[in-house]
């Protein structure tokens, strides 16, 4: 596609040619700009002279973690003399040389490369009277912050030095994903997450707790009575307050829409499955919240239930054989009934929960997650997916992926790639 037709592709590349041969004056307004248009700038202002050369740009982290250009590169301009008038929120493109002119779409790194051909427009050239009326919006020849009338419509404030340092600590503390990195991962991010789901603290019928030795009267040394425990169900398996009915419900939503891959990976789910999970485990949601107020009703009930059958099967063994602990604490050789059901009694209080803990407890954890670039590279993981969704055809992104990558390897090998 030409250069000087109405629609053409307006690269890095070619904005440096067009400025290097600039005799009067350069607007350049972006959200951002790279280091090689950054040097053409400044060669441009020392050539051209003061005020010949106008940028505005959006001078801010979010813009370069987009990849819309480098902090490097705007501190190149503030280096050698340049004022860059600040343009918060900037996402459109004009490139004013002399009396040409177009406007442009700048290219986000983040989403696609820069790497497109002569043969895909991204920019529009300008008549000479659209040309004026952009000039004429900007106002380059007025001072920034004048207070005049009819100001500039953008840019209306220059780039302070601690504008810029924000900025560049800011992505020192954390900085851009590398944007070829970015690419490869987005390929495979429309077609699956990962997903963990659980349930918490709802297998109550589950929970057990240890019976101390002091309470079943086991003289049998230190050492084993450190190591041996005796497990008690704190109510009984055929209770209400049973999860049964709710892991049969995760069971089958996960047999439905969750996928296991096998070690070392996460199961996954298909992202256009999502809205339909979500829905379901809303469903599950309020079931949880409904088991919840169930158990709540009489779990303490339970609780005391339990507590007072250990308190029956055991209160004539503490009679008969008082525990260490008790003994120092009655005045009599042998304790009594009351006293041995209210020893008991305070010694279970501090194995069992309270029902108010127990309920807390109580939720449905569900977890997404992105593939990353270490998972897409792992061997076997693309098989893995073809082996759990075998209806989906994998080959698509997946050589998608394998293109960006073979693009990006090329690239940090310094293999020239066409309509770059």
């Amino acid at each position: 596609m030409a250069f000087d037709g109405i629609f053409c592709a307006l690269k890095s590349n070619r904005i440096c040619g067009e400025i290097d041969s600039a005799a009067e004056r350069v607007i350049y307004a972006s959200p951002g700009l790279r280091v090689p248009v950054a040097k053409s700038l400044i060669q441009a202002h020392s050539r051209l002279g003061y005020g010949r050369v106008t940028v505005f740009l959006d001078c801010d982290e979010e813009t370069c973690r987009l990849g819309y250009g480098d902090v490097e590169a705007i501190r190149m301009l503030t280096s050698a003399g340049l004022q860059v008038r600040q343009s918060p929120g900037l996402r459109f493109g004009l490139f004013i040389s002399d009396e040409k002119g177009w406007s442009f779409t700048p290219v986000a790194l983040y989403i696609e490369d820069e790497t497109f051909s002569d043969e895909t427009p991204n920019a529009a050239r300008l008549t000479s009277e659209q040309v004026e009326a952009f000039v004429n919006a900007v106002n380059v020849n007025d001072k920034p912050d004048s207070g005049d009338t009819g100001g500039p419509e953008i840019g209306i404030t220059l780039l302070t030095n601690e504008e810029l340092s924000r900025t560049e600590q800011n992505l020192r503390v954390a900085p851009p994903v590398r944007f070829d990195v970015t690419r490869q991962v987005r390929v495979f991010q429309p077609y699956i997450q990962y997903v963990e789901l659980h349930l918490k603290g709802c297998s109550i019928n589950r929970k057990v707790i240890d019976i101390p030795n002091a309470i079943l009267n086991r003289r049998i040394g230190e050492e084993l009575e450190a190591r041996l425990k005796t497990k008690f169900n704190i109510i009984s398996k055929q209770s209400e307050s049973s999860d049964r009915r709710l892991c049969q419900e995760i069971r089958r939503i996960r047999e439905k829409y969750v996928k296991s891959l096998g070690r070392p990976w996460k199961p996954v789910i298909l992202r256009s499955k999502r809205d339909e999970f979500d829905k379901e485990i809303e469903k599950l949601r309020q079931k949880v919240q409904e088991h919840r107020a169930r158990v709540k009703a009489n779990l303490q009930e339970e609780i005391d239930k339990s507590k007072k059958q250990i308190i029956e099967a055991f209160w004539r063994g503490v009679i008969d054989n008082p525990p260490d602990g008790l003994v120092g604490q009655i005045t009599t050789h042998k304790p009594d009934e009351k006293i041995a059901r209210a020893w008991l009694e305070d010694k279970l209080d501090t194995c069992f929960p309270r029902a108010e803990q127990i309920v807390s407890e109580m939720r449905l954890e569900c977890q997404f997650s992105d593939v990353t670039y270490e998972t897409l590279n792992q061997e076997g993981f693309v098989d893995a997916l073809k082996k759990a969704y075998s209806f989906v055809d994998w080959d698509k992104p997946y050589n998608e992926f394998k293109a960006a990558k073979e693009k990006a390897e090329n690239r940090q090998r310094g293999i020239s790639i066409p309509g770059s």
